[in-house]
C-alpha cells in the first residue's frame, strides 16, 4: 500500500500530479482555489502547491513523484 503525504489518497494524488504536471498557465491563487473547490482542504491545497515547480520540471514514473512518500 501507498502511503502519500499530507493526508491524500491515491485518487487526489493521480489527480494533483496530473494537475501539477500539466498546467503551466494558472496561477498559484487560480489552483488553490480550483484544488479546495474539488475536495482539498486549504492546508492540502497550499501543500502540493509547493511541489508545483518540480512536476512542471520532472518527469515522474507512477508512484516515484514527490506526494509519495517512498
Amino acid at each position: 500500500m501507498s502511503a502519500f503525504r499530507y493526508g491524500l489518497i491515491d485518487e487526489q494524488v493521480a489527480w494533483v500530479e496530473d494537475v501539477l504536471s500539466n498546467d503551466e498557465n494558472s496561477t498559484d491563487t487560480e489552483l488553490l482555489t480550483y484544488f479546495t473547490s474539488h475536495g482539498l482542504s486549504q492546508e492540502q491545497a497550499s501543500n502540493v502547491l509547493r511541489h508545483r515547480e518540480d512536476y512542471l520540471l520532472n518527469i515522474y514514473l507512477a508512484g516515484h513523484g514527490s506526494l509519495h512518500d517512498n
